[in-house]
């Protein structure tokens, strides 16, 4: 009994924390969810590198992809998992790309104001996306979009919207870098849980993306502000090794928030990330962590495979 409620509290808080009459705080806050070890190994940066999230981060980076099929499982505190299974295809000058997102809280036991079982309910999120990005030959200049459906369920509770990312990357070629700028889950809200009027987590990013000449290591500052909310700043990189390894690594200033004072090891390491990537043939795996400083662990698992 405990444990159940332990994990309802957490997915409450998790999913519903936009909810005025639970906590006052902003709304749709799976929009801001990781669903690939990319992103946790990269503590939620690389909007500079190319990646599985790249759709929902710069869509324009998707320039940069090949034919592939992804498939991810992560595995966040209080026993919630998500995922992701997406598919990108060339055509010409552009890169096409459609995925599926889930977040899955479990089932748990309704109980109505006298204590009596009202029986078992889920509480799940998803998340379809089509994306396309460009970069024309001879151009410096890339941009791309993503186009999205976000379905929220939490018992008899649910919201409906249509998420839009857009993108822009300028490459630096004599510096073998990259600036980029992208509008992160802007669009329309068709249903939320309750009359309150919410509002989507409008995110602006600034990002910096460059190889390093003298070590095999590719590195991708970002900042992003949302309105009424600190700015947040996250640094991340991919070390390339021989023999098809890599190794992904991220730290963000959310480390700030969740020092506690009490436990120095924790406070180091918290919102950092790490993660290993083997690539053999068309086959690519991940396998990445990431360090909640107050307590956790968000670990992950992938495969890609190029078509």
């Amino acid at each position: 009994k405990l444990k159940m409620n332990y994990r309802l509290f957490f997915v409450t808080i998790f999913l519903l924390s936009s909810v005025k009459e639970i906590q006052a705080q902003k709304s749709f806050t799976g929009l801001h969810s990781w669903y690939h070890p990319h992103s946790i190994s990269m503590a939620g940066s690389g909007y500079g590198i190319v990646s599985a999230e790249s759709d929902i981060k710069n869509p324009a980076l998707l320039n940069e992809k090949k034919d592939s099929f992804d498939i991810s499982i992560l595995h966040y505190p209080a026993q919630i998992n998500a995922g992701l299974a997406s598919v990108s295809k060339i055509f010409g000058d552009r890169i096409y790309s459609m995925s599926l997102r889930y977040m899955d809280y479990g089932l748990f036991s309704g109980f109505d104001e006298d204590g009596i079982s009202t029986g078992s309910y889920t509480s799940q999120e998803s998340w379809i996306t089509v994306s396309m990005g460009e970069r024309q030959t001879g151009r410096n200049i890339a941009w791309g979009a993503t186009l999205g459906g976000f379905f929220s369920q939490l018992e008899s509770y649910r919201s409906n919207v249509i998420t839009l990312t857009v993108g822009a990357l300028l490459y630096i070629d004599k510096m073998e870098a990259t600036v980029g700028l992208s509008m992160v889950n802007n669009g329309v809200i068709i249903r939320q849980f309750t009359n309150n009027k919410d509002r989507l987590p409008v995110t602006f990013v600034g990002s910096f993306g460059k190889k390093l000449k003298h070590l095999p290591l590719e590195i991708s500052l970002d900042i992003g502000k949302e309105k009424d909310s600190p700015c947040w700043i996250r640094l991340g990189g991919i070390f390339t090794l021989n023999h098809g390894l890599q190794l992904r690594w991220g730290a963000s200033s959310d480390k700030l928030k969740q020092k506690t004072g009490i436990n120095i090891t924790e406070d180091y390491l918290g919102s950092t990330g790490f993660g290993v990537s083997y690539s053999y043939n068309q086959f690519n795996f991940d396998l990445s962590g990431y360090f909640l400083g107050t307590g956790g662990w968000i670990s992950g698992i992938s495969l890609t495979i190029l078509l």
